[in-house]
């Protein structure tokens, strides 16, 4: 697997941190979904650097890059952000990934670039039942306050961890059960530390994320993509990605390695 680095870019709202692996090829633009920051997709970065140089940034907020300068802000906010650094690292032409935060974010991007956007893997762009949004509104961001006994980071902890157990999180009951495996305690602890980061922007983004029409924005993009199922249906000549989402940073090595295998595929074909 190729080496990862790290660098920084400056825009015109602050920094972008971002972490950039392999050489050639049309490059890859990767955007994390939320919380975290580029950390959760480092086995993938890795990987399909193999064969192409893959850049992976923090969202503004969130991660190394700078905080975010306003109190409220759209998702075509964070696409005119990553435009702007994607401009600066120089990236005339580039293909994109995006998944959960990063869906809606590369798929906006999309939107305003089809020139520059080559082609687009949406690796479960986040669609949430429209029913959902309200209680999520409420709900989904937790305490992150801070106080002088070090609460929070249990709190946080928890939340982390919750969040691979159910959804939404705080709706624990088998209904609402992902059936899934937990990750290790050093990447729990790991995507903790990288939530804690971004905290005071968290209750900013999810709110933009919610308040995004994202099932609008997939049937109006142009670009070839690449999509999970449940995004498919959606996305004009989308071709499957046939896998279900699981968080890079935290799934099997081989399973990392299939995923790495149809992304490069797609991006490959003539």
């Amino acid at each position: 697997m190729a080496t990862i680095a790290r660098g920084f870019v400056d825009v015109s709202d602050g920094q972008i941190h971002f972490r950039h692996a392999g050489q050639g090829g049309v490059p890859l633009v990767m955007i994390h979904g939320e919380p975290a920051s580029s950390y959760v997709l480092t086995p993938l970065v890795a990987r399909l650097g193999d064969t192409r140089r893959v850049i992976a940034p923090d969202t503004l907020g969130t991660g190394d890059s700078s905080r975010l300068p306003w109190p409220r802000l759209e998702v075509t906010d964070l696409a005119r952000v990553a435009a702007e650094a994607i401009d600066r690292l120089g990236l005339k032409t580039f293909d994109l990934y995006g998944n959960y935060t990063g869906g809606h974010v590369a798929t906006e991007l999309a939107l305003a670039h089809p020139d520059r956007v080559r082609r687009l893997v949406l690796d479960d762009a986040g669609l949430i039942p429209e029913a959902d949004i309200p209680d999520l509104v409420a709900n989904y961001v937790p305490d992150i306050s801070i106080d002088s006994h070090g609460a929070q980071l249990n709190r946080l902890y928890d939340w982390v961890r919750d969040q691979y157990i159910y959804f939404p999180w705080y709706r624990r009951d088998r209904a609402h059960w992902r059936n899934m495996d937990l990750p290790s305690p050093e990447v729990l602890f790991a995507k903790t530390m990288e939530v804690l980061k971004g905290k005071d922007s968290m209750p900013i983004i999810f709110a933009a994320v919610f308040r995004h029409d994202l099932r609008s924005a997939l049937t109006r993009l142009k670009v070839p993509a690449l999509t999970t199922d449940e995004e498919l249906s959606l996305v004009p000549g989308a071709k499957p990605l046939g896998l279900k989402f699981r968080e890079a940073v935290s799934a099997p090595a081989d399973y990392v390695d299939d995923k790495a295998r149809r992304i490069a595929a797609f991006l490959d074909a003539p």
